[in-house]
Protein backbone atom coordinates (compact mmCIF):
# COMPACT_ATOMS: atom_id res chain seq x y z
CA UNK A 1 0.00 0.00 0.00
CA UNK A 2 1.01 3.54 -0.72
CA UNK A 3 2.67 5.80 2.24
CA UNK A 4 0.35 8.10 1.57
CA UNK A 5 -2.35 5.95 1.70
CA UNK A 6 -1.38 4.37 4.68
CA UNK A 7 -0.78 7.38 6.73
CA UNK A 8 -4.01 9.06 6.17
CA UNK A 9 -5.55 5.63 7.57
CA UNK A 10 -3.84 6.38 9.96
CA UNK A 11 -3.95 9.78 11.09
CA UNK A 12 -8.03 9.13 10.61
CA UNK A 13 -7.61 6.77 13.43
CA UNK A 14 -6.44 9.75 15.79
CA UNK A 15 -8.88 12.04 14.68
CA UNK A 16 -11.26 11.57 17.81
CA UNK A 17 -8.72 10.10 20.45
CA UNK A 18 -7.70 12.54 23.29
CA UNK A 19 -4.45 13.57 24.04
CA UNK A 20 -3.18 11.38 27.03
CA UNK A 21 0.40 11.03 28.35
CA UNK A 22 1.60 8.09 27.02
CA UNK A 23 -1.33 6.54 25.30
CA UNK A 24 -1.87 9.09 22.77
CA UNK A 25 1.11 11.75 22.54
CA UNK A 26 3.48 13.44 20.06
CA UNK A 27 5.93 10.87 21.39
CA UNK A 28 3.49 7.60 21.14
CA UNK A 29 1.90 9.26 17.38
CA UNK A 30 5.49 8.34 16.01
CA UNK A 31 6.33 5.54 17.59
CA UNK A 32 3.09 3.39 16.51
CA UNK A 33 3.62 4.91 12.93
CA UNK A 34 7.04 3.64 13.27
CA UNK A 35 5.92 0.39 14.44
CA UNK A 36 3.06 0.07 11.59
CA UNK A 37 5.82 0.61 8.88
CA UNK A 38 9.52 -0.12 9.50
CA UNK A 39 10.59 -1.21 13.13
CA UNK A 40 7.59 -3.86 14.55
CA UNK A 41 7.86 -3.19 18.16
CA UNK A 42 8.74 -0.09 19.24
CA UNK A 43 5.34 1.11 20.29
CA UNK A 44 5.02 -1.54 23.00
CA UNK A 45 8.44 0.31 24.24
CA UNK A 46 7.12 3.50 24.59
CA UNK A 47 2.79 3.34 24.41
CA UNK A 48 2.10 2.66 28.80
CA UNK A 49 5.60 3.68 30.12
CA UNK A 50 4.40 7.01 31.90
CA UNK A 51 1.34 8.56 32.61
CA UNK A 52 2.51 12.55 33.45
CA UNK A 53 4.55 15.05 31.75
CA UNK A 54 7.18 14.63 34.60
CA UNK A 55 7.26 10.70 33.61
CA UNK A 56 7.42 11.46 30.17
CA UNK A 57 10.77 14.11 30.46
CA UNK A 58 12.16 11.36 32.47
CA UNK A 59 11.37 8.40 29.76
CA UNK A 60 12.59 10.50 26.70
CA UNK A 61 15.87 11.17 28.98
CA UNK A 62 16.50 7.68 28.72
CA UNK A 63 14.93 6.41 25.80
CA UNK A 64 16.34 8.44 22.97
CA UNK A 65 13.61 9.07 19.59
CA UNK A 66 16.69 9.44 17.27
CA UNK A 67 18.33 6.77 18.28
CA UNK A 68 15.10 4.70 18.03
CA UNK A 69 14.48 6.24 14.12
CA UNK A 70 18.23 5.17 13.42
CA UNK A 71 17.70 1.35 14.58
CA UNK A 72 14.52 1.74 12.21
CA UNK A 73 15.95 2.89 9.04
CA UNK A 74 15.69 6.41 9.08
CA UNK A 75 18.17 9.16 8.42
CA UNK A 76 18.54 12.68 8.70
CA UNK A 77 18.06 14.72 5.35
CA UNK A 78 17.90 18.18 3.84
CA UNK A 79 16.04 20.10 1.42
CA UNK A 80 12.00 20.27 1.84
CA UNK A 81 10.26 17.45 4.11
CA UNK A 82 7.84 15.30 2.01
CA UNK A 83 4.81 12.88 3.04
CA UNK A 84 6.23 10.24 5.45
CA UNK A 85 8.65 12.20 7.07
CA UNK A 86 9.21 12.62 10.66
CA UNK A 87 10.07 16.34 11.84
CA UNK A 88 11.87 16.91 15.13
CA UNK A 89 11.53 20.29 16.93
CA UNK A 90 13.95 20.81 19.82
CA UNK A 91 12.40 23.08 22.81
CA UNK A 92 14.61 24.82 25.35
CA UNK A 93 14.04 22.31 27.41
CA UNK A 94 16.30 19.86 24.96
CA UNK A 95 12.97 17.64 24.52
CA UNK A 96 12.09 16.89 21.06
CA UNK A 97 8.74 17.59 19.89
CA UNK A 98 8.09 15.17 16.79
CA UNK A 99 5.55 15.55 13.99
CA UNK A 100 4.55 13.69 10.72
CA UNK A 101 4.50 14.74 7.50
CA UNK A 102 1.60 14.71 5.03
CA UNK A 103 0.57 16.49 1.52
CA UNK A 104 2.08 19.76 2.97
CA UNK A 105 1.06 19.51 6.53
CA UNK A 106 2.45 17.89 9.77
CA UNK A 107 0.52 16.22 12.24
CA UNK A 108 0.85 15.58 16.04
CA UNK A 109 -0.83 14.97 18.94
CA UNK A 110 -1.22 18.48 20.97
CA UNK A 111 -2.26 18.07 25.16
CA UNK A 112 -5.11 21.01 24.27
CA UNK A 113 -6.26 20.05 21.14
CA UNK A 114 -5.49 16.36 20.00
CA UNK A 115 -4.44 15.69 16.91
CA UNK A 116 -3.68 18.71 15.05
CA UNK A 117 -2.53 20.00 11.58
CA UNK A 118 0.03 22.47 11.25
CA UNK A 119 0.47 23.91 7.59
CA UNK A 120 4.28 22.69 6.71
CA UNK A 121 5.69 26.05 5.15
CA UNK A 122 4.94 27.30 8.53
CA UNK A 123 6.11 24.52 10.69
CA UNK A 124 9.74 24.43 9.14
CA UNK A 125 10.26 27.86 10.73
CA UNK A 126 11.03 26.28 13.70
CA UNK A 127 12.06 22.38 12.87
CA UNK A 128 15.30 21.26 13.97
CA UNK A 129 15.50 18.20 11.56
CA UNK A 130 13.84 16.08 9.08
CA UNK A 131 13.94 12.23 9.22
CA UNK A 132 13.00 10.19 6.43
CA UNK A 133 13.27 6.09 5.89
CA UNK A 134 15.87 5.06 3.58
Amino acid sequence: METSLKLGQYIAEYKNKDFQWGQADCNTFIADWVDRTANPGIANEVIGQYSTVREMLRFAKVKKIKKELEKAGYSIVTGKAQTGDILLQKDKTGFYHSSIVMHGYCYTMNEEHGLVKVDLNKQMQVIDEIWRIV
